[in-house]
């Protein structure tokens, strides 16, 4: 269940980061909506980073890295 929240989140974030582009080349005035989807970029990315550490501290999550 965890691992399926990682990856929704990481497609938030991509889709955020895309939209905000979308939003900057379509209307580059300072309307706000491409600095409101940024920040929402941010937010999501920083539950990502509670959602590895809480999964690395359970124990639910386990590295691989071969060093």
């Amino acid at each position: 269940m965890l691992r399926i929240l990682i990856i929704v989140l990481f497609i938030a974030i991509v889709a955020a980061l895309f939209s905000s582009l979308w939003s900057l080349l379509k209307r580059p005035s300072a309307d706000g909506a491409t600095a409101n989807r940024l920040l929402w970029r941010v937010i999501l990315s920083a539950l990502l980073i509670l959602a590895l550490i809480y999964g690395f501290n359970t124990g639910q999550l386990q590295p691989h890295a071969p060093w």
